[in-house]
């Protein structure tokens, strides 16, 4: 099957589904039936999805949270033979996730999502858009789009199923598959090196930058805007350890947008499911929050929230303190009048349910981007690049910029000229960080990063149930197994992991 004949028909499956969904002008039809996308306003709707990467199992493993849809009552889940995913993760346990793990993850849906973005919106486009019917303006800026896309999905799945970006045993681990526009798709892909996967990356990116095609402010924060190309290779930059790059490339997205939301903005006075009042964090739906350069939005509901997790954050944070949580939805449930007790009650109560004594995020009124990127992030690797260069002061600029619009003001304390060695300034930025990527692929993706960096790296531990669990630096769970789907399906691709 020919390269073109392949695509065409992948785009005329493609269509074929959108129209499904009531997208009745989405393509001409010629006489023999072919839907052949030849239109850039036809391309363009190839753009118009809703991208979502699941990040609780990412999450459970960085020591964040659970998910509480599919934990079960801990601590019957812990006695049985087989582990299910949830608690493996939960429990670290290395063996199961080696030999369990890679049979029961069929339904780990991130993988797929990253490569369907890959190959079913963007290699179309890139594929196709040269010879649609369009202006050439119209048509450099879908390719920048389709580019960065393709960029920034590749670099998420590396970051779940590869190892760490090591530059010394970059150009011999094994990463991921890279799935360009060229693919014969009856060919299977076979995995690239660490090394391959980023210099795909890092062209997808400045193809995409070098066209100068993207909006200032894109059409919604579902797509890419003109700061996205540049917010990615900042990403990517931090993770192959080229700061001086990353900085510059961060500095460059935030020419094009640069506001950071005042969270206290989205502080609603209300009152709990049992008359107590309370001020509750809604910021709606991240689509309306321009600190956002791209947004994928869902809902924190049913999160069971890690202690090690709920420490992690400043004191006076929105993103703990108003988060909607049992905590707070259920105030007053035992005791109005004594709200430190009530609260204990409130863990217990939630103990009944999962099997421990933990709080669990209760929000079904508002989502919140746990995919995308945000002009935070930026700041955070200026702050970290500031850090590696020794400049203490501008690293805690940076970080203040971000804490003073996340903490309330009577907790505030600027760490500008109060923080002053590189030990607490790593710390102070360990804990911004905690603030802005918990409930994001993003926190599991960073400290990850991390492990491989002598002043960053650590081991963590956990309690739960009187039993002490350790994530090492070194440890295998921060390497995902591929979908077991994938494996059987395709004898090329590996498992970038060693424990047997």
């Amino acid at each position: 099957m020919t390269f073109k004949t392949s695509l065409k028909i992948a785009a005329i499956f493609v269509a074929s589904m959108l129209s499904l969904q009531s997208c009745e002008n989405f393509t001409d039809i010629d006489q023999k039936g072919m839907n052949l996308l030849s239109k850039t306003s036809d391309l363009e709707l190839l753009l118009n999805g809703v991208y979502f990467l699941d990040y609780v199992d990412l999450a459970t493993v960085n020591g964040d949270m659970i998910d509480g849809f599919e934990c079960g009552y801990i601590p019957s889940e812990l006695e049985k033979t087989t582990k299910s995913t949830p608690i493996i993760l939960l429990t670290l346990d290395e063996q199961a996730h080696s030999s369990v793990l890679p049979v029961t993850n069929s339904n780990d849906g991130y993988y797929s999502r990253c490569y369907s973005v890959i190959g079913c919106v963007c290699n179309p486009i890139l594929s196709l858009v040269d010879e649609a019917e369009g202006s050439q303006e119209h048509k450099n800026r879908l390719k920048a789009e389709a580019y960065a896309m393709r960029a920034f999905f590749e670099y998420a799945a590396a970051q779940k199923y590869a190892r760490v970006y090591n530059p010394a045993t970059a150009d011999t681990e094994m990463c991921v598959p890279i799935v360009p526009e060229s693919w014969d798709i009856q060919n299977p892909t076979t995995q690239s090196t660490q090394k391959e996967v980023y210099a795909q990356i890092l062209s997808d990116l400045d193809n995409a930058i070098s066209l100068d095609a993207l909006p200032e402010v894109a059409i919604n924060r579902m797509r890419f805007c003109a700061a996205m190309p540049y917010a990615v290779k900042a990403h990517v930059l931090m993770s192959m350890q080229d700061y001086d790059g990353a900085a510059i490339a961060a500095s460059e997205a935030l020419k094009r947008g640069n506001v950071i939301n005042d969270y206290a903005d989205y502080l609603v006075d209300d009152m709990s499911t049992y008359g107590c009042p309370i001020t509750k964090f809604v910021p709606v739906t991240p689509l309306d929050l321009e600190e956002n350069y791209f947004a994928s939005s869902a809902q924190i509901n049913f999160n069971i929230i890690m202690p090690g997790s709920d420490k992690m954050f400043e004191d006076g944070s929105y993103m703990r303190d108003n988060l909607i949580t049992t905590l707070l939805s259920e105030r007053g449930s035992f005791f109005p009048d004594d709200l430190v007790s009530d609260s204990l009650e409130i863990l217990k109560s939630n103990e009944t349910y999962y099997g421990v004594p933990y709080n669990v995020t209760d929000d079904i009124t508002s989502t919140h981007n746990h995919t995308g990127i945000k002009t935070t992030h930026m700041y955070l690797i200026l702050a970290e690049c500031a850090i590696n260069k020794g400049r203490i002061d501008e690293a805690m600029g940076y970080l203040d910029m971000i804490r003073v619009k996340r903490i309330a003001a009577s907790h505030y304390r600027p760490l500008f000229g109060n923080v002053t060695t590189r030990t607490e300034a790593i710390a102070a930025l360990r804990r911004t960080a905690h603030g802005e990527y918990c409930y994001s692929i993003w926190n599991f993706i960073t400290c990850k990063r991390w492990t491989i960096l002598d002043d960053y790296k650590e081991t963590r531990t956990r309690e739960l149930l009187g039993k002490t669990y350790t994530l090492t630096p070194e440890s295998d769970m921060w390497v995902f197994p591929f979908p077991v789907t994938v494996i059987s399906q395709n004898p090329n691709i590996k498992n970038n992991y060693t424990t047997k």
